[in-house]
């Protein structure tokens, strides 16, 4: 049995074929996830929007063709005056060639309201677009940790098994040998089966852990479960931060890259109620043309056109109101949903904050406590040697040991996850911090 559990863990154990490291993972993420390749097309969608609006600052030229067959002759050339020696030309085929242009000269201010919503948009999308990045570099380094802890968890397992199995063989040599009860044989080989049950609900977390990520980066399972991870932790720039709790809100409140979409958004909002006012008043155009006409088998004779022009819908059935008040209430929404974004902000980095300084203190408080539990270990072993201690107290000693272990595994990659939260909630998490905080170890 023991050399079935040994062999087990052996086989399930992570091949170093090709070493991960946090920094891969997370570009891999960011060149194949979809959530990152939408933000961008979300961009160039805002961008051409932008683009659409500002042009309606220039004329707008047209080339116009038609021919036509009508079921009576109908006259050709325009009759701009009465010439009774030259009558006027009729026919049943016509056709018109014309080049014109359009400008609005005067729209009471909508032109420039919809150029800067549009513009406010893109900013919107840009600003999205580094949340959505900011959050799969969380995402993925967190995953990344997530495996690691899983995989350090299981090495706590393996350690335990290893342990225990070794208790069951010394247990049963000196119940052979007639220098121990047969209770010891059955505690030894109950605690081993315990230990190899959770091994195997272990092994299972770590293979969870290793299929999100794969997920996150866009790979096969077999390329991150064959893969050995460098381990991280963070560098002296990571690990430091500010006890002011106002000066990290302010940094957050222009860092941050959800409030600053939202703010976009809300910008672009207040300019749509400015273009939606704007179209209660008139628009002033000037237009030129020069129209080619003749029927099928004639010539052409050309003209041109000169105008100015004012369009003012009088009656709209309560469409321009209705519009305006559209464009009010979304105004009102997006500055709701700026501040509902600022008071999350805020929650995010007291959240963040305190997990750090917890993890902080969970991670010193442990590793003293498996220095202690190691030595205690020992101990046990001795005094279980020499007949001074019990069987059972080495047990406990062994379980406690483990659990200090996996606790500290799991603090330590804890610590490092509230950091880059942090980091994320402040608007500070990119590729460089990551370069800059954290630090990869073989």
């Amino acid at each position: 049995m023991i050399r079935i559990l040994l062999l087990a863990a052996a086989l399930q154990s992570p091949q170093d074929t090709a070493r991960l490291t946090v920094s891969i993972a997370i570009d891999r993420a960011l060149a194949s996830h979809p959530a990152v390749a939408f933000a961008r097309a979300s961009v160039d969608v805002a961008a051409a929007d932008e683009r659409q609006a500002r042009a309606a600052w220039l004329p707008m030229v047209s080339l116009d063709g038609a021919v036509n067959k009508f079921q009576e002759p109908m006259i050709v050339y325009p009759l701009h005056r009465l010439d009774l020696r030259n009558p006027p030309v009729f026919d049943t085929d016509l056709s018109q060639v014309s080049l014109g242009a359009s400008y609005t000269l005067f729209d009471f201010g909508a032109r420039s309201a919809k150029a800067k919503a549009a513009a406010s948009q893109r900013d919107a999308a840009d600003a999205s677009l580094g949340a959505t990045e900011q959050q799969l570099i969380a995402r993925t380094l967190g995953s990344y940790l997530r495996v690691l802890t899983a995989r350090g968890v299981l090495d706590a397992e393996n350690q335990r098994v290893a342990a225990l199995a070794a208790e069951a063989q010394r247990a049963r040599d000196r119940f052979a040998a007639g220098k121990t009860a047969r209770l010891d044989t059955l505690r030894a080989a109950a605690e081993l089966a315990v230990a190899a049950a959770d091994r195997v609900a272990s092994a299972t977390n770590m293979e969870l852990a290793e299929q999100d990520l794969a997920r996150l980066m866009g790979v096969s399972f077999a390329a991150v479960h064959g893969a050995a991870l460098s381990s991280v932790q963070l560098g002296r720039l990571g690990a430091e931060t500010s006890n002011d709790r106002a000066a990290m809100v302010a940094r957050a409140g222009s860092g941050n890259a959800d409030l600053q979409a939202a703010a976009r958004r809300a910008d672009a909002a207040a300019a749509s109620v400015g273009a939606a006012k704007a179209g209660r008043l008139p628009q002033f155009q000037a237009t030129t043309a020069i129209v080619d006409r003749s029927n099928i088998t004639g010539r052409w004779l050309s003209e041109w056109q000169v105008g100015v022009g004012m369009s003012w819908p009088l009656f709209t059935g309560g469409a321009r109101t209705s519009a305006v008040n559209r464009a009010a209430a979304s105004s009102r929404a997006a500055q709701e949903q700026l501040r509902m974004t600022r008071l999350t902000t805020e929650q995010q980095v007291d959240d963040a904050r305190a997990a750090f300084d917890a993890s902080r203190a969970r991670v010193d408080a442990l590793d003293a406590a498996v220095q202690q539990a190691t030595e205690v270990a020992r101990i046990t072993a001795l005094a279980r040697d020499v007949g001074d201690g019990t069987q059972t107290d080495y047990l406990i000693a062994e379980a406690n040991l483990f659990r200090a272990r996996s606790g500290l595994v799991q603090a330590r990659h804890a610590a490092v996850a509230a950091r880059v939260e942090l980091a994320r909630v402040l608007g500070e998490l990119n590729r460089a911090w990551i370069v800059t905080s954290l630090e990869s170890q073989p």
